[in-house]
C-alpha cells in the first residue's frame, strides 16, 4: 500500500472516531425525542386515510365509493393498521415507530461500507428530523415512500457490486421503485437509480422492468378484483391533475420547506464540500472513480429534490426523500473529508440541531382538530346508531376521526369539498340526486372547505344544497374549537 493510501486510511480512522463520539451525544438527543413522542395522537392526514380504511372495512371501494386522489398502497397500509389496531392512537404510534425502524435499517445497509460511525450518524439524523416534524408527520406518505426509496438505492448499489446475483437485485429495484410509485407517483423515478450505479445492458433493463411490472400487475389486479380499477383510472386522469395544480406555490415558497431538514444541515454541507473534491470519496485511491453507492446516494438526493419541486406545495413532509438522500450522501462524504472540514460539518450539525430542538420545545402543538373530533363524535353517537349513513364534508378539522370512531357510513363518495368544487356541474348534480334519492340520517359539515378559505360558503352559497338541507333536516348542533367550526344536521323529515 502506498504512503498516500496509508495516510488516507489513517484519516478515515480518525474521522470515524470523531463521528462516533458525536453520535453518542446525538443518540442521547434522539432518545429524549423518542420518549417525548410516545403519546403522539392520531391526527392530520392520517385521520382521512384511517377514515377511508374504516369505510373499506364496511364494504366501500376506494375511488368508486370514496373520491380521493391518494395512491392504492396508501389505502392498503392504513387498512392494515386499522385491521390490526383499530382507530387507537397507540396503534398508530406503533406503526410510525415501526416505519422509522425500517427506514433506519435500510440507511444502515446503504451507508455501512463507509464505516459504522457514518452509517449510524445518517440514521440518527433522519430519525431526529422525523421526530422534530411532530405528530402531523407521523406515517406521512412521503415518509413511507422513503422506505422503498432508500431500499431501492441500496439494491441498486448491490446490483453493481454483486455480479453473480445482479439480476435478482435489479428485479428488486424494479419492485421497490414501483412500490414507492403506488404510494406517491414520483416514486417511478427510482427505477433510474441503477443507471447511476452501473452501465445498464438491455438485459439489465428488462430485469428492472420485470420487477416493476410484477408489482404493477399485482396492484392493478387487486383494484380490478375490488371493482375500483375503472374509477382509479378516471380519477388519475381527471381529478389528480386539477388537484395537483390546486394550492401550487411559487418556487421560493416551495423551497422554504427546506427549513424542515435543518437536522441534516451539517451532512448537507459535507455533501456540498465533497463536490469540490470528489476524488476524496473514492476512499483509497485519489485516482479512482466515485463508487456506485455514492453515485446512487447522490441520485437519491436528486430524486428527493425533484419530488419536492414537482408537488409545488412545499409542505413540510414533502422534504422526507430529500432529507434521507442528503443524510446518506453527507455521511458517506463526512467519513472521507479532511478532519478540519469534518469538525466544521459536525459543528454545523450541532448548532442546527440545538436550534431545532429549542424551537420544538417552545412550539405548542394545536390539537384543536382532536377536541373538535371528540365533540362531533359525541354529537353523532348521542343521536344516531352505529352504522348510520351520514353525509360528511371536511378537510382536516376532525370530522373524519369523529365519523370513523363513531362507526358511521359515508352517504356519498364525496368526503372533501375539493372533489365538488373542482368537478363539472354534472358531478354536483349527481351528488344532489344521490342525497335526494336516499337522504342520509345526518349531515356533518366543518368550516374546512379547501381550496376555499375556511368558512361555510361552499354550502351556504349553493342554493340546491341548502334547499335539500332545509327540506329534510334540522340544524341540531353547532360547535367551535379555536379555528374549527362545525354543524350537525339531523334528519327529521
Amino acid at each position: 500500500m502506498s504512503v498516500r493510501s496509508l495516510d488516507r486510511v489513517h484519516a478515515l480512522s480518525s474521522n470515524a472516531g470523531l463521528i462516533a463520539a458525536f453520535n453518542l451525544a446525538l443518540a442521547a438527543v434522539t432518545g429524549w425525542l423518542l420518549w417525548r413522542s410516545r403519546d403522539w395522537p392520531l391526527i392530520g392526514d392520517a385521520t382521512i386515510l384511517h377514515f377511508i380504511a374504516e369505510q373499506m372495512r364496511m364494504g366501500a371501494v376506494p375511488y368508486r365509493d370514496i373520491v380521493d386522489i391518494n395512491m392504492p398502497l396508501t389505502y392498503g397500509i392504513h387498512a392494515a393498521v386499522v385491521a390490526i389496531g383499530g382507530m387507537s392512537d397507540t396503534a398508530w404510534r406503533a406503526f410510525d415507530l415501526t416505519a422509522a425502524a425500517l427506514i433506519c435499517a435500510f440507511i444502515l445497509l446503504l451507508v455501512a461500507p463507509t464505516g459504522r460511525a457514518a452509517a449510524i450518524l445518517a440514521m440518527l439524523a433522519v430519525l431526529v428530523m422525523h421526530l422534530l416534524l411532530g405528530p402531523y408527520a407521523a406515517g406521512q406518505r412521503d415518509f413511507l415512500m422513503s422506505i422503498p426509496a432508500v431500499a431501492a438505492a441500496w439494491a441498486s448499489a448491490r446490483a453493481a457490486e454483486d455480479h453473480q446475483r445482479r439480476s435478482l437485485w435489479l428485479l428488486l429495484v424494479g419492485a421497490l421503485g414501483m412500490t414507492a410509485a403506488f404510494i406517491k407517483p414520483t416514486g417511478v423515478l427510482l427505477l433510474l437509480l441503477p443507471a447511476l450505479a452501473m452501465k445498464l445492458s438491455p438485459r439489465a433493463i428488462h430485469w428492472i422492468l420485470a420487477g416493476a411490472t410484477g408489482v404493477a400487475i399485482a396492484v392493478l389486479a387487486a383494484l380490478a378484483a375490488s371493482g375500483a380499477l375503472g374509477a382509479f383510472i378516471a380519477i388519475m386522469k381527471e381529478l389528480l391533475p386539477a388537484y395537483s395544480a390546486m394550492g401550487a406555490r411559487p418556487l421560493p415558497e416551495v423551497l422554504a420547506a427546506l427549513q424542515w431538514i435543518v437536522p441534516i444541515a451539517g451532512l448537507a454541507l459535507a455533501a456540498a464540500l465533497s463536490l469540490t473534491a470528489p476524488r476524496a470519496l473514492s476512499r483509497t485511491c485519489g485516482k479512482c472513480p466515485q463508487p456506485p453507492r455514492l453515485r446512487v446516494m447522490i441520485g437519491l438526493a436528486a430524486f428527493g429534490l425533484i419530488h419536492l419541486l414537482v408537488q409545488r406545495k412545499g409542505w413540510s413532509y414533502h422534504v422526507y426523500p430529500l432529507g434521507v438522500g442528503l443524510a446518506c450522501w453527507g455521511a458517506w462524504a463526512l467519513a472521507a473529508l479532511p478532519m478540519s472540514r469534518v469538525l466544521v460539518c459536525l459543528a454545523v450539525t450541532a448548532a442546527a440541531l440545538a436550534w431545532a430542538v429549542l424551537h420544538s420545545m417552545h412550539r405548542v402543538e394545536d390539537y384543536a382538530p382532536l377536541r373538535a373530533a371528540a365533540a362531533m363524535q359525541s354529537a353523532i353517537e348521542n343521536h344516531l346508531p352505529r352504522g348510520a349513513r351520514v353525509q360528511m364534508l371536511d378537510a382536516d378539522n376532525g370530522a373524519f376521526l369523529a365519523m370513523a370512531r363513531a362507526g358511521m357510513r359515508q352517504a356519498t363518495p364525496h368526503i372533501q369539498w375539493y372533489s365538488l368544487l373542482l368537478a363539472k356541474a354534472a358531478v354536483r348534480q349527481d351528488f344532489l340526486a344521490a342525497l335526494e334519492t336516499n337522504p342520509p340520517a345526518g349531515t356533518l359539515l366543518t368550516n374546512a372547505q379547501w381550496p376555499r378559505w375556511p368558512g361555510f360558503e361552499a354550502a351556504d352559497e349553493w342554493p340546491q344544497f341548502q334547499a335539500f338541507l332545509t327540506s329534510h333536516y334540522d340544524l341540531l348542533l353547532t360547535g367551535q374549537e379555536d379555528y374549527i367550526a362545525w354543524r350537525f344536521y339531523l334528519r327529521t323529515r
